[in-house]
C-alpha cells in the first residue's frame, strides 16, 4: 500500500502584540531572560524586570511573598512566545512542581514550532540544532513515567501537516524504543532527531506534487519517492548524527524489500529505521487530510498487519500495539 503523505501547511499564526501569563515555575532561576517581565496591577501591565537581565531566587521569592504566582511577558508574535518556552524548556521539564500535563503541552508546542521552522527554512542550521534540545527534553519527560507518554500522545495533532506529523513520529518512535527496553540515551536522542527530520526532503519536492489534493500518478509518485534521498543530501554537511541521517534516508525501507529508495531487505534495515518507518506509516494513516478522514487505530493496524504484511517485524508491531493500548485513541 502506498502512503501518500501530502502537506497542507497553515500560515504562521499572526497576532497583534499581547501579554502572555507565565507561571513563575516556568522561568529558569539565575537565567538571562530575553523577554521583559511584567506584573498586572489594577488591569494594567507594569514592567517588573527588563529583558536580558537575570531572574534569581530572590526575585521569585519576592513575587511569591506578594502573592504573585503569575508574571507576564510581552510578545510581538506567537514565535516570541515559543522562543520563551524553548529558552526555559529544560527547567520546565525538570521542575517537579509543574504538572506533567503542562510540561507536555509546552514541549509539544516547542516541538511543533521547531519542526515548522525547519520546513519553512531547511537551510537554517540553527533550527536543526534546536531540534536536539526538544528531543533531549522529550526523552527526559518520557523517563518520568507512563503518564508523561500518554500526555504527549493525547496532544498529538489529528490533522496532517508535515511538521505536526514529524513531531508525532518523533514521540511515537522514542516511546516505542523505550518500550523495547532501550535505555541508551545517545541512541534515543539520535533516533528522535532522525524522526523529527525524517521528512525534511519534502522541502525540495515541487509544491504541485507535494500539495496535490488526491492520489499521485506514476510520474508524480516517482518524484515523491525522492524525498528520503533529498533529505539525506540536505543533512550531509550538517552536524546531524550519522544514525539520524540514516533514518532520514531509510524511513521508507521495509524488511520485505518493498520499500525505497534502496529496496533494503531483512536485517539490512536497521531496527531504528524500522521503528521510525512503522510510526510514520501509523501516523500518516490515522491523521486527517484535506481529502480524507483519518483512520481509526484499529483499521490502521489492520492494514499494517494484513495489506502490508511482511513489511514490518511482527514483534515490533506487537510492541507498538501494546504501547498504544495504554490509551484509547479513538
Amino acid at each position: 500500500m502506498a502512503l501518500h503523505t501530502q502537506v497542507f501547511e497553515p500560515p504562521e499564526k499572526s497576532s497583534s502584540p499581547f501579554y502572555q501569563p507565565i507561571e513563575l515555575d516556568f522561568i529558569a532561576l539565575d537565567s538571562i531572560c530575553d523577554h521583559s517581565l511584567y506584573l498586572k496591577l489594577n488591569g494594567k501591565y507594569v514592567l517588573y524586570r527588563g529583558a536580558h537581565t537575570p531572574f534569581n531566587s530572590q526575585d521569585r521569592d519576592r513575587l511569591l511573598q506578594t502573592k504573585n504566582k503569575i508574571i507576564y511577558i510581552y510578545c510581538e508574535t506567537e514565535r516570541d512566545l515559543r522562543h520563551f518556552y524553548e529558552q526555559n524548556l529544560s527547567n520546565i521539564i525538570e521542575n517537579k512542581e509543574i504538572p506533567v500535563k503542562k510540561k507536555a503541552e509546552v514541549l509539544y508546542q516547542c516541538a511543533k514550532g521547531i519542526a515548522h521552522d525547519i520546513f519553512e527554512n531547511p537551510e537554517n542550521k540553527e533550527s536543526i540544532g534546536r531540534s536536539k534540545i526538544v528531543v533531549e527534553n522529550t526523552i527526559r519527560l518520557l523517563s518520568q513515567g507512563t503518564d508523561a507518554f500518554l500526555q504527549i500522545i493525547s496532544l498529538s495533532s489529528h490533522d496532517y501537516y508535515t511538521y505536526t506529523h514529524c513531531v508525532n513520529v518523533m514521540a511515537f518512535s522514542v516511546g516505542l524504543l523505550s518500550s523495547l527496553g532501550i535505555k541508551d540515551q545517545a541512541l534515543l536522542n539520535e533516533v528522535g532527531i532522525g524522526a523529527l527530520l525524517h521528512d525534511i526532503g519534502k522541502a525540495k519536492v515541487p509544491h504541485h506534487v507535494l500539495n496535490k489534493p488526491g492520489p499521485l500518478n506514476a510520474e508524480e509518485w516517482a518524484v515523491m519517492k525522492q524525498h528520503p534521498a533529498l533529505g539525506f543530501e540536505m543533512l550531509f554537511e550538517t552536524p546531524t548524527p550519522e544514525r539520524s541521517k540514516s533514518i532520514v534516508v531509510q524511513h521508507h525501507e521495509k524488511i520485505s524489500g518493498s520499500g525505497y529508495p534502496s529496496g533494503l531487505k531483512g536485517e539490512s534495515v536497521p531496527l531504528i529505521s524500522q521503528v521510525v518507518s512503522i510510526c510514520d506509516a501509523y501516523d500518516a494513516m490515522t491523521t486527517t487530510r484535506v481529502y480524507k478522514q483519518g483512520m481509526s487505530p484499529f483499521k490502521a493496524f489492520g492494514i499494517i498487519t494484513q495489506e502490508m504484511k511482511g513489511a514490518f517485524d511482527p514483534n515490533l508491531i506487537s510492541h507498538f500495539i501494546k504501547m498504544l493500548n495504554l490509551k484509547d485513541r479513538k
